[in-house]
């Protein structure tokens, strides 16, 4: 099944066969109805990958089981390149990064440098090698990442960009 070739339609339910769902023929996980409200105590520091960061868990994992991941990060602490500035990609299946606030100087496998700022938000292939090489004491992000739970790969530096 080709997702890209799907067309969106409106059909009357009569038409609907749970048995023959999106979500049924791909065999993903069954799914709750989750809403999360910002509170400011959900932000935690010292968890997940980012010590410099505030890291609020939206709760989706269980929602989705397992299937996604969605959090807000601020940043918890001036911009340092030793804590900051590692090399690293994600074994994933899809990412996407969305700039709420503040902007941000990162560079990715095969592009370069990338300045962003509030409302950029760009999609990171899986396997991107990529590098945060600096960001405003204000810059906030959400994160959605498939699948919930994934690795991160440090590496001792950045590939070179041609072109």
């Amino acid at each position: 099944m080709n997702l890209a070739d799907r067309k969106n339609r409106i059909l009357d339910e009569k038409d609907y066969n749970p048995a023959e769902a999106l979500a049924a023929r791909l065999g993903w996980p069954k799914q709750t109805f989750h809403i999360s409200h910002l509170k400011d105590e959900d932000f935690k520091t010292g968890i997940g990958l980012r010590s410099y960061a505030a890291s609020r868990d939206m709760g989706f994992a269980e929602a989705t089981g397992g299937l996604a991941q969605v959090h807000v990060n601020r940043r918890a602490k001036p911009f340092n390149a030793k804590d900051v500035s590692i090399p690293h990609f994600h074994d994933v299946l899809f990412h996407m990064v969305y700039v709420l606030k503040g902007t941000a100087k990162c560079e990715f496998e095969g592009y370069g440098v990338c300045e962003v700022r509030e409302g950029s938000c760009w999609i990171q292939p899986p396997g991107i090698k990529h590098v945060i090489l600096d960001y405003s004491d204000d810059y906030e992000i959400m994160e959605v990442i498939l699948p919930a739970q994934y690795d991160t790969f440090n590496i001792e530096k950045m590939p070179e960009t041609k072109g």
